[in-house]
């Protein structure tokens, strides 16, 4: 189910701050491959590794209306295979990602929101430094951090400061929830949850 398609960019009459989503967005994944690079010794992290998926996701209303785009532009078969994926029992009971493919990949990896982008290396969030359970495996802990030389983990927290003001001015200009399940994004236009006020 893996399409590997390029994700689609804003439209010429899309919100301006969609167009900022996607800047944000490749910066982050600049980051995030020198981040990646710098740990890849201590890192498991790869195609297939989905232990991170088999949750129920949320993102921001911006970054769904990104998933939703990039869905939209799906060959309609594999649009209607993902939409059948609604009815999943481990989706519904949140379980799994409605986006998690059989062999551990992902549906539409290349418009994956900015947690799915940066989640399992080290980071450095509000709470201090953090990573997936599965890295760094044969360390102690508390070792970790000083492992990584300066600039090799992303600063997840300016970027979710930054995420939210950008996910604020999106809902300005096109309304739309402040955050929901990733599921959303499988809403034909006008059918989704945002479509008709009942999400705020």
């Amino acid at each position: 189910m893996t399409t590997d398609a390029p994700s689609v960019g804003p439209g010429p009459d899309a919100p301006p701050a969609l167009a900022e989503y996607f800047a944000v967005r490749a910066r982050v994944d600049e980051f995030a491959a020198n981040a990646e690079a710098a740990q890849a010794q201590w890192l498991a992290c790869g195609r297939g590794c989905d232990a991170c998926c088999r949750v129920s996701r949320t993102a921001f209303g911006v970054e769904l209306a990104a998933l939703r785009a990039h869905v939209g532009q799906l060959p309609v078969s594999t649009q209607a295979a993902l939409r059948a994926r609604l009815a999943d029992p481990e989706v519904v009971a949140g379980a799994r990602c409605v986006f998690l493919d059989g062999d551990g990949a992902c549906a539409v990896y290349a418009a994956r929101p900015i947690l799915c982008r940066t989640h399992g290396p080290l980071v450095f969030t509000e709470d201090g430094p953090s990573w997936c359970a599965l890295n760094f495996a044969t360390v102690p802990p508390a070792e970790v951090p000083a492992l990584i030389a300066p600039g090799g983990a992303l600063a997840l927290a300016r970027v979710d400061t930054l995420l939210a003001v950008v996910a604020a001015r999106y809902r300005s200009q096109a309304g739309g929830p402040v955050r929901g399940p990733l599921t959303w994004a499988l809403q034909p236009e006008g059918e989704a949850p945002w479509d008709d006020g009942q999400a705020g």
